[in-house]
């Protein structure tokens, strides 16, 4: 799995509508606009893998898809009227944004360019339901704590990392600094401090959620696989609804080579996602095509991939390998 693929996917469960729907539905056609943009974070540097979706003015879905490795979003067929378009930033550090985009009036065929740049969030993802955590802190602490949040407010980053590392300097113990200290480091991919920061969160308050979940992702990401299925395990544990920490646990037992166990985890979120996953469907057909030796069903998985996933350039490879699989399952 690409690491702004994970980084990107986590906590997110959104209704996808088929193409061939919406086709049906005269929202989406052969002859219609283009809407194209890139998304950027504070920096004004790409962001990979972020889910960005078309929205008609009745908020259904038309088409959903992922940024490439520049950032750039394509929605083609559209046709004349009132829609959104909205960057699914949840679980990073990045606030979700939308913007309107008017279609009625314009030529047929007409490209129309959306850029995002996104904020920085003022708070972590959801954690568990029901966790509560609460500290005393030093007043010099939280001073430079939400002079640091302020600072990441205004996309000046390296202010608001020098910020929350002061802050912590002060009072090591400082669990909301840590947690976004970490899913800073996470969202950098400076894997290596993610773990340390996220090691102290979980000391601090074990009950943490962010905590768990951000340390399995970035032990899966350093390949330290026991490791990331121990955290991902006790992520589970404080929120056994959440698709994304089943996601990692699951792909983590593959990672650990541990195939059989793998299984569960992965058709768990695939349950709780009702089937709308693409990342829950691709890591169901790695494991059953390279791993189970389950043709057939990796097969059935690329087909909801693609299902889930209409936009991907991938389509036809896929498509190859579905057919691939097919033909070389045994027969029942």
């Amino acid at each position: 799995m690409r690491r702004n693929s994970l980084i990107a996917a986590l906590f997110v469960s959104v209704l996808l509508i088929s193409l061939f729907a919406l086709q049906a539905r005269g929202q989406v056609s052969l002859t219609g606009n283009t809407i194209t943009g890139f998304v950027f974070d504070p920096q004004r540097r790409p962001i990979a893998q972020v889910y960005v979706e078309l929205i008609n003015d009745v908020n259904s879905v038309l088409q959903r898809m992922r940024t490439d490795g520049s950032g750039r979003f394509v929605f083609r067929g559209v046709s004349q009227g009132r829609f959104q378009v909205r960057v699914l930033a949840l679980g990073t550090i990045y606030e979700e944004q939308t913007q309107e985009v008017d279609t009625s009036g314009r030529p047929s065929r007409e490209t129309i360019q959306k850029d995002f740049y996104l904020r920085l969030r003022k708070s972590g993802p959801v954690s568990a339901p029901g966790t509560i955590f609460v500290q005393e802190i030093p007043e010099e602490a939280k001073t430079i704590y939400q002079r640091a949040v302020a600072d990441l407010d205004r996309d000046r980053l390296e202010d608001g990392v020098a910020g929350l590392e002061s802050a912590l300097k002060i009072f090591p113990d400082y669990y909301l600094a840590l947690e976004r200290l970490g899913l800073i480091s996470l969202t950098q991919q400076n894997f290596e401090k993610a773990v340390g920061v996220f090691g102290k969160a979980v000391v601090v308050n074990p009950r943490s959620f962010n905590g768990w979940y951000g340390l399995s992702c970035s032990h899966y990401a350093l390949k330290k696989s026991d490791a990331a299925v121990e955290a991902a395990q006790k992520a589970v544990t404080l929120n056994s609804n959440s698709s994304d920490a089943l996601l990692i646990l699951g792909i983590s037992l593959r990672q650990a080579k541990r195939y059989d166990e793998a299984e569960k985890p992965l058709k768990q979120a695939d349950k709780i996602t009702k089937g709308l996953s693409p990342d829950v469907h691709w890591h169901l057909a790695l494991l059953y095509a390279k791993n189970l030796n389950r043709l057939s069903d990796a097969a059935n998985e690329l087909e909801l991939y693609l299902k889930t996933t209409p936009d991907t350039s991938q389509t036809e490879n896929i498509k190859k390998l579905i057919k691939k699989y097919r033909e070389s399952s045994p027969a029942k």
